[in-house]
């Protein structure tokens, strides 16, 4: 039987949604933000607010809505996006924290907010989640999912985004290989093996091995699935990441690198990416940007391509995947906009507009947190949605009960370390060892332990 990390109910239909609204104020049930019903008030200050994000549409469209609101209650200032590159987000984050010179808004993903959230460098938005309303998040997920530390919270939801396993079904429906959606680990690695032996030039799976994040979350949500975790929240955040579910995790990367395109142990995003969108790879552990990518430039692999839920540990039955719970932070040091983010933010979230309009700038890639915004009409009114609607609501809905991440390792609590794992790349290192080095699985497991103690030993005053 299928073990779940974490159930989670459907979601709302829409008559029992409108009878929940009854818990938010008019406004934002209607999608819009009634200001003086928020508390908020105009601002004379002028200059730049420095909003920084990550690669992808929707950061520019939070900030075009936060610019929405300055028009009329900050005409002085100007919310404009600076974009980072996935690898530098973290190096370039605490360089800027270092000097006293950060953004004033920060698109971040979970473990980086975690970290900051102990070392007590972001602002309390409680007062923002209030405005918000406590009760829209959808069904499996919770405020600390995006970042939460000793009774307060530090991040406002901006989306999730699970990987999956990206599929091929005119390949898999072709060689008789089954449902992805009830496949194990050795449905999975049978699957690999016969697509490389019977498709000429068309790797079984796409895989990040290379030395970065995406080999992180790959690695990671296999560690997951079969149990394994790098620290132990309960016991003083012991490092546990020595174990034989961890080691069965680098075996099973093992057993399917023969059957990954050649240049995987230098993999990062964008090459797995492409070999999904160019038919190099006929199935991969990834978000959902190939769809619009494949949407635009490959209409046979669009036409083709579905997301299921990670195959199943043989031995656990979990099928964790990375979900990077993404959101906005507000650092407080020499931080002179403090007051107008947060008002910029409510307006924001409170405009189902604005949702929308950010669900739709990358279809299915970045998951709507509010459930008011699945029962607007205008949300399904998307091509991609309309044509990938059992994926995208994967992505969106069904995922959520088997969402994992190093900032929160099994759904068992928030972890500070994280951020730190995250920029060091000890999880892509270990993987490393194993798939260029030939290090055995047991050794290379050993040498990543030794890593996390030291993160342990040097950081302990975060969990104290």
């Amino acid at each position: 039987m299928e073990k779940k990390n974490n159930q989670n109910k459907s979601f709302y239909s829409r008559r029992e949604f409108v009878k929940d609204l009854t818990v938010l104020s008019t406004g934002a049930a209607l999608g819009v933000s009634p200001l003086t019903s928020l508390g908020q008030t105009k601002s004379n200050k002028t200059g730049i607010v420095r909003v920084w994000g990550e690669p992808g549409p929707y950061g520019a469209v939070a900030a075009d809505a936060m610019n929405e609101w300055a028009a009329s209650n900050a005409p002085g200032l100007q919310f404009k996006i600076e974009t980072l590159g996935w690898d530098s987000v973290y190096v370039k984050l605490m360089t800027d924290m270092a000097a006293k010179r950060p953004a004033n808004c920060i698109s971040v993903e979970s473990p980086i907010a975690m970290q900051l959230m102990a070392q007590g460098l972001l602002e309390p938005v409680d007062d923002v989640v209030k405005k918000i309303g406590k009760s829209r998040l959808v069904d499996g997920a919770m405020w600390d999912y995006w970042g939460a530390w000793k009774g307060k919270q530090y991040v406002v939801p901006g989306h999730h985004q699970p990987h999956l396993l990206v599929v091929r079904m005119d390949v898999i429906n072709e060689l008789g290989l089954g449902d992805p959606d009830k496949w194990d680990w050795n449905d999975l690695l049978k699957a690999a093996k016969t697509i490389s032996e019977k498709k000429k030039d068309m790797a079984g799976i796409s895989l990040a091995l290379g030395r970065n994040l995406c080999t992180d979350y790959h690695f990671a949500a296999l560690m997951h699935s079969a149990g394994g975790r790098m620290f132990d929240q309960a016991n003083q955040y012991e490092v546990i990441f020595d174990s034989p579910a961890t080691v069965e995790a680098l075996t099973f990367i093992k057993e399917l690198q023969p059957f990954m395109p050649k240049a995987a142990v230098s993999s990062g995003f964008l090459e797995v990416t492409d070999s999904i969108v160019t038919g190099k790879a006929a199935m991969a552990f990834y978000w959902g940007r190939p769809y619009g990518r494949a949407f635009e430039e490959n209409k046979e692999v669009f036409k083709n391509i579905e997301s299921f839920n990670h195959a199943r540990n043989p031995k656990t039955g979990n099928r964790s995947n990375w979900n990077d719970f993404q959101g906005w932070c507000i650092p407080k040091l020499n931080n002179p906009y403090v007051q107008e983010v947060k008002d910029a933010l409510t307006y924001y979230q409170n405009s189902k507009k604005w949702q929308i309009r950010y669900a739709h700038s990358l279809v299915p890639n970045v998951g709507p947190v509010y459930k008011d915004v699945y029962t607007d009409p205008e949300f399904p009114k998307n091509p991609i949605f309309e044509a990938k609607k059992k994926t995208s609501m994967t992505y969106y809905a069904d995922s959520l009960k088997y969402s994992s991440s190093t900032a929160n390792e099994l759904l068992k609590g928030i972890n500070p370390f994280a951020g730190i794992v995250h920029g060091r790349s000890i999880l892509a290192e270990t993987v490393q060892k194993v798939v260029i080095d030939n290090w055995k699985p047991e050794d290379a497991v050993k040498w990543g332990h030794k890593q996390l103690e030291a993160v342990r030993k040097e950081h302990i005053a975060l969990i104290m």
